[in-house]
């Protein structure tokens, strides 16, 4: 009688986990396993910093054991921290790091602070219902979403399910009789769910010792094309194209672009900074929808690069370098992983490199005096910023993206926006 009731209370698609309800789950744990409200102090909320601590992201998981939390890999690569709270509280404490992780089913097994004996229990997982229900909070009461799994594939690497149920990425979902059933991964409006087994196949084959998650940023399965076949890219916006090389000199700044141009991160980023005879600037991951108002310029992947500062690689006209944060938000001096400027600059008088040598306490080379005073560049960056690059074809197009009209910090009026990069083989 109690079963038939709480099904019929579950058919509409959100209902509230009152009090009267909490009891009847608790009455009945024999059968159930437990209740929604055991259920849901099990997931948590987690958020994802970069280098500068500068917030990343929010995202979802749970607890599988008293201080191991389950979520996406693809959440949390490439944060240089990660914090959990309890669910849609502000109460946020940094992870130790991962214990075990699992690239081709994009999960990831993390130690955490605070323990927490409202586990989920994966031994007693469902693996075929037909309805599934997520959980949430909302001013302070209990609430559960209720879906239809559309279609279920198993085979012996893997077993997922498609669901159309109003459920957020790294949450876990439950049976009726409150057992979990999988992990969410699609992000679609038809849900991913991934099967609890392999989860626990995870859990089975965790580390004793936790690593830091910046360690899974460099974690792929996916082979990136050799350097040696980049014969360079080509930039591809919504006002030209621009066509560029990279030097061999400055390896990592090279194999990054390599690795991100491949995986399209650059794809729909705006050209976000715009200086007249001086240079353009891209690559913001915050950029890609950005309104007209918002701030941007301050999110690269997640990560950043350490400064290789080449001989012979300067900031003359057509040479591309990687950005950074000012010195009072970044103590280590680091490169952004992914953002970059190419300059248009001026030519400069043997004068103004001399009292720039003068402020600056270097002393130019021939090869740059040379640079500077007949094509010009932008010599008072030089010794500051890594330079990796250099156009090979389109600095017409690249000094009619400099002499945009702009507003607010640089930024250009008309949208600029990179449609891709493509990379030009040898």
């Amino acid at each position: 009688m109690y079963r038939f009731l709480l099904i019929a209370i579950l058919s509409t698609m959100i209902i509230a986990c009152q009090s009267g309800q909490d009891k009847s789950s608790k009455d009945k744990k024999s059968t159930f396993k437990g209740s929604y409200k055991d259920n849901v102090q099990g997931i948590v909320s987690l958020r994802t910093f970069d280098h500068y601590t500068r917030r990343i992201d929010d995202g979802f998981g749970f607890y599988v054991a008293p201080n191991l939390v389950v979520t996406n890999l693809s959440f949390v690569k490439g944060a240089y921290k990660v914090k959990s709270s309890p669910l849609d509280i502000e109460d946020f404490s940094s992870v130790h790091g991962y214990v075990s992780y699992d690239l081709d089913r994009d999960l990831v097994l993390l130690k955490v602070n605070r323990k927490n004996l409202n586990y989920i229990h994966l031994k007693e997982a469902e693996s075929n219902p037909d309805t599934i229900y997520s959980l949430f909070r909302k001013n302070r009461k209990l609430y559960a979403t209720n879906g239809l799994i559309k279609n279920t594939v198993i085979t012996d690497t893997i077993s997922y399910a498609l669901a159309d149920i109003n459920a957020r990425f790294g949450e876990p979902v439950f049976a009726d009789n409150h057992r979990p059933v999988g992990i969410v991964q699609g992000k679609d409006s038809l849900k991913t769910i991934l099967m609890a087994e392999w989860i626990d196949k995870l859990l089975k084959n965790k580390s004793k010792n936790s690593e830091s998650t910046w360690n899974l940023r460099d974690k792929t399965n996916k082979v990136y094309i050799s350097h040696n076949k980049v014969k360079g890219f080509k930039i591809i916006t919504n006002k030209g194209n621009i066509e560029i090389a990279l030097s061999d000199k400055t390896p990592k700044y090279r194999d990054n672009f390599i690795k991100l141009v491949s995986d399209h991160f650059y794809d729909s980023l705006l050209v976000h900074r715009v200086i007249k005879d001086f240079l353009i600037q891209t690559g913001a991951s915050d950029t890609k929808y950005a309104k007209k108002d918002d701030v941007v310029g301050w999110q690269g992947p997640g990560y950043t690069l350490p400064m290789n500062i080449v001989p012979g690689l300067f900031h003359k006209r057509g040479m591309i370098a990687a950005s950074k944060l000012p010195a009072d938000r970044n103590k280590n001096n680091r490169s952004d992983g992914s953002q970059f400027y190419i300059i248009s600059g001026r030519i400069f008088t043997e004068l103004e490199l001399d009292d720039l040598e003068k402020e600056k306490g270097i002393k130019y080379t021939p090869e740059q005096r040379q640079a500077y005073t007949t094509i010009g560049g932008a010599p008072y960056l030089d010794g500051d910023y890594t330079v990796f690059g250099w156009v090979t074809k389109g600095m017409d197009v690249v000094d009619q993206l400099a002499a945009s009209k702009t507003y607010a910090i640089d930024r250009p009026i008309d949208e600029i926006r990179i449609k891709t990069i493509e990379i030009l083989k040898k």
